[in-house]
C-alpha cells in the first residue's frame, strides 16, 4: 500500500491529489490511499476543501480513498490522530499523541525510515547524501517512480514540480471541475472576465508577511507586477487587469498605477476558492508565489494564454522554470 499525506492550503491539496492520482496510475495493482488527519487538528487556510469543492460537482471526474488509521499506523509505525471531529477534542489528542510517538521512534522508526518519503526533508532515506537542490528533487522522483509495490510506503510532500504534471493535466483538469456559479455578484464577474481581453493578478500576502513565514517566502512587490504587466501590454491589446488578493486594502492603494483595472472582492471563508475559479477563466493570468494561483493558471483553458510567474518564489530559492505553453518567468 502507497498512502499519501495531505496538508495545507486549497493550492497545496490540489498538488497533493494530482501526485495522488499520479501515484495511482504509476503503480495500477497497488492500493493507493490519502492520509487526512493532518486536518483534524488543522484548520489553516479553510481545512480540507478538495472534497467539499470538487466532489460535489456531477461531471468531475474527482474522487479519493481515504486511508484507515490502522494502515496509517502500519505504514508509518506511529499513532495517528483519530478524533476526526476536529475542535478541541482533535487538538488535544493532536498534543497527547506526541509523547507515547516519541517512545514509538525511538524503538521502532529505524525499521520504518528506509520506507517513509519526506520530500521537505531534503533527504530520501538515510543513506543518501544531501547534494545539490535539483539533484534532491530529481532523486526525489526517480524514488518515488521505482517503489517496491509489495512494500507499505508513506509519502510526505507538496510534489509541485511540473514533472508530476507533465502530459496529464488535461486529464487532471476532469478532477478539479468547480461548482457553478450562482450568486450575482460573482456571475457578473465571470461574464465580464469572459467579454474582455482579461488579465488576473494574484497577491498573496496574509500568511507571508506573518512571522512564521516572513523569512521564507518573498513579498512580491512593484518591480515583479510591473514587469508582469508591461510584459503583457506588449503582448495583448486592450487587457483589463482583475487584481485578486488576501489583502484587498493593499490591492486598492498598491496599483493605483494601473488605470484599466478591477479589485475582486467579496470571496471569502468557505468561498475563497471562486477567486480560483475566476482567475482560471481570465483569458491571460499573473500568478504569486502562491500554489492558489498557479492552479489559477493551470485550470486556464482559454486558447493562447499567457501565465507570467516570478523567478523568485521562497527567499533561499528560485522557481524551477516551467515548459508549459504560454509560462513566461520574470
Amino acid at each position: 500500500m502507497i498512502i499519501v499525506r495531505f496538508t495545507s492550503g486549497l493550492g497545496n491539496q490540489m498538488f497533493q491529489y494530482s501526485f495522488y492520482r499520479f501515484l495511482k496510475s504509476l503503480y495500477k495493482d497497488t492500493q493507493v490511499k490519502a492520509d487526512l488527519t493532518w486536518f483534524y487538528a488543522n484548520n489553516d487556510h479553510h481545512g480540507y476543501e478538495l472534497q467539499r469543492i470538487f466532489g460535489a460537482v456531477s461531471d468531475s471526474s474527482f474522487n479519493i480513498e481515504e486511508a484507515s488509521k490502522g494502515e496509517i499506523f502500519k505504514a508509518t509505525g506511529l499513532i495517528p490522530n483519530i478524533v476526526s471531529s476536529g475542535g478541541a477534542g482533535a487538538a488535544a489528542f493532536e498534543k497527547f499523541r506526541r509523547y507515547p510517538n516519541r517512545i514509538i521512534r525511538e524503538f521502532t522508526q529505524k525499521k520504518r525510515e528506509p520506507y517513509i518519503i519526506d520530500q521537505l526533508s531534503g533527504k530520501i532515506s538515510n543513506d543518501d547524501a544531501a547534494g545539490a537542490e535539483g539533484g534532491i528533487y530529481n532523486e526525489m522522483y526517480e524514488k518515488v517512480t521505482h517503489l517496491d509495490a509489495s512494500k507499505d510506503w508513506y509519502i510526505i510532500g507538496f510534489w509541485i514540480e511540473e514533472k508530476y504534471l507533465r502530459g496529464r493535466l488535461e486529464e487532471i483538469r476532469k478532477h478539479f471541475k468547480f461548482p457553478g456559479i450562482m450568486d450575482e455578484h460573482n456571475r457578473e464577474l465571470a461574464d465580464e472576465i469572459r467579454a474582455c481581453d482579461s488579465v488576473s493578478i494574484h497577491v498573496r500576502r496574509g500568511d507571508y508577511l506573518s512571522p512564521t513565514y516572513e523569512n521564507m517566502f518573498v513579498s512580491l512587490g512593484r518591480e515583479y507586477y510591473g514587469r508582469a504587466v508591461d510584459y503583457i501590454k506588449e503582448n495583448v491589446s486592450n487587457p483589463k487587469f482583475f487584481i485578486f488578493s488576501d489583502d484587498s486594502d493593499f490591492a486598492n492603494s498598491e496599483f493605483d498605477w494601473i488605470g484599466n483595472k478591477c479589485v475582486v472582492t467579496g470571496n471569502e471563508g468557505n468561498d475563497s476558492f471562486r477567486d480560483m475559479q475566476l482567475m482560471s477563466m481570465c483569458k491571460h493570468n499573473i500568478i504569486a508565489n502562491s500554489t492558489f494561483s498557479q492552479w489559477g493558471a493551470l485550470l486556464n483553458e482559454n486558447e493562447g494564454h499567457i501565465t507570467v510567474y516570478p523567478q523568485a518564489y521562497l527567499k533561499n530559492r528560485d522557481n524551477e522554470i516551467k515548459n508549459f505553453e504560454g509560462w513566461v518567468r520574470i
